[in-house]
C-alpha cells in the first residue's frame, strides 16, 4: 500500500472556488464590505490626522494670545482645524458687537455667539462622524454573516448524509468547511471594523472637549471686550 500523502497547502482562490454557492455569496458580501470599511477607515485615519495637526498647530498659538480677536486675520491658514471654525463664527458676532451703540443688546449679541459656536461645533461633530455608521454596521452584522454561513454549511453536511447509510469524513468535510471559511472571514471584516469604530469615536470625543474648551475661552475673551467698551463709554460719557 501506497503511503498517504497529504495534499499541499491550497492558497485563498482555492479554497473560494471549493465553496458552496451560498458560502461564496457570504464571502463576496463580506469582501465588499471589508473593501468598503478599510476604504473609510484610512480616508478617516488621514482626515483625522490632519484635524489633529492643525488643532495642535493652532492651540500652540490660542493658548499664548493676549485676546482672541488677534487670531481672526489668521483663521484662513488653518482650514482643517475646528478651532479655526469656531474662531470664524465668533469673528461675525465680534463684528456686530463692534458696532452696537445700545448696552442692552450686547447680551442678546453674546447668546448668539455662544449659539453660533455651538451650531458650528454640532456641524463639525456631524462631519467628523459622517461615514462611521458603516463601520459600526459592518461591526455588528459581519459576525452574523459568517454565522449564517456556519449554520448553512453545518446544516448543508448533515442534509448530505441523512441518506448515507455510512458517514465519512469525506461526506461532512464540504459543509463543514464552507462552515468554518465564513466564519473566519466574518471574523476577519469585524474585527477591523470594530477596532476602528472605537478608535475614531475616541477621537471624535477628544476633539468635541477641546472644542467646549475653545468655546469657554472664546466666550470669555469677548465678555473681556464687551466689558471694556462699556468701561470706555460710560468713561467717555462722564
Amino acid at each position: 500500500m501506497e503511503p498517504y500523502l497529504p495534499p499541499s497547502n491550497q492558497g485563498v482562490f482555492s479554497i473560494f472556488w471549493n465553496l458552496g454557492l451560498f458560502a461564496k455569496f457570504i464571502v463576496i458580501t463580506l469582501v465588499v464590505f471589508s473593501v468598503i470599511s478599510w476604504a473609510i477607515i484610512i480616508k478617516k485615519f488621514f482626515d483625522f490626522r490632519k484635524v489633529k495637526k492643525s488643532n495642535d498647530a493652532l492651540r500652540a498659538i490660542f493658548n499664548s494670545r493676549t485676546c482672541v480677536t488677534e487670531l481672526f486675520s489668521i483663521v484662513q491658514e488653518f482650514p482643517n482645524s475646528p478651532l479655526a471654525r469656531l474662531l470664524t463664527a465668533a469673528k461675525k458676532e465680534h463684528t456686530l458687537l463692534l458696532n452696537l451703540n445700545n448696552p442692552n443688546e450686547h447680551n442678546l449679541v453674546l447668546l448668539n455667539a455662544s449659539e453660533s459656536i455651538s451650531k458650528e461645533i454640532d456641524i463639525i461633530l456631524e462631519e467628523l462622524e459622517e461615514k462611521l455608521g458603516f463601520l459600526a454596521t459592518c461591526g455588528s452584522v459581519a459576525p452574523f454573516l459568517g454565522l449564517l454561513g456556519t449554520v448553512w454549511g453545518i446544516l448543508s453536511a448533515f442534509l448530505n448524509v441523512r441518506h448515507v447509510p455510512i458517514v465519512t469524513l469525506q461526506t461532512i468535510a464540504p459543509g463543514i468547511a464552507d462552515a468554518l471559511v465564513t466564519t473566519v472571514v466574518g471574523l476577519l471584516v469585524a474585527i477591523p471594523a470594530v477596532i476602528a469604530y472605537n478608535y475614531f469615536i475616541g477621537q471624535i470625543k477628544r476633539f468635541n472637549t477641546e472644542m467646549d474648551v475653545w468655546q469657554t475661552e472664546i466666550m470669555n475673551d469677548l465678555r473681556q471686550i464687551l466689558f471694556s467698551n462699556s468701561v470706555n463709554t460710560s468713561f467717555l460719557n462722564k
